[in-house]
């Protein structure tokens, strides 16, 4: 090999290294890695980028949903009675926009907070593995013996 070639193959596994970091970083942003760092050392774009990339674990899922369902039933019962004690029901149509605006705000992004659960995923196989599994079972004997 040439000294050309070797330095070729350090800057191309230099490269793939670097990919690689910047790969594992944007997965971190996005909230499909555990972040190395608090949220607090976040600057505001990397935030931005995690909020649009869109991760919400199941149980985020579940709590964001039991807290919308919450937050409107829970205001259309308080602006019922005040519109019922003002006798208007303009009032209680407000008191549920209002609250669903809210919790779009608060469910619809995937906030950190709904992240705090990420699922660990199995390593995919390899195609090879699975291929050769099947001959490797057809060349094995039975184990029974045939009676002469």
């Amino acid at each position: 090999k040439s000294p050309s070639g070797s330095r070729r193959q350090r800057r191309g596994g230099a490269r793939r290294e670097a990919e690689s970091a910047a790969l594992s970083a944007s997965a971190c942003r996005a909230g499909l890695l555990a972040p190395e760092s608090s949220l607090s050392s976040m600057s505001l774009g990397e935030f931005f980028e995690m909020l649009k990339a869109g991760s919400m674990d199941f149980v985020g899922q579940k709590r964001a949903f039991d807290l919308q369902n919450r937050v409107i039933w829970a205001a259309g019962i308080v602006g019922f009675i005040y519109g019922f004690i003002q006798q208007k029901f303009l009032y209680t149509f407000y008191f549920i926009f209002g609250a669903t605006i809210f919790a779009c705000v608060v469910c619809l992004p995937s906030w950190p907070l709904w992240n705090r659960n990420p699922i660990e995923w199995l390593e995919p196989k390899d195609e090879e593995s699975e291929e050769q599994q099947p001959a490797e079972e057809k060349k094995k004997p039975s184990g029974k013996k045939k009676k002469q």
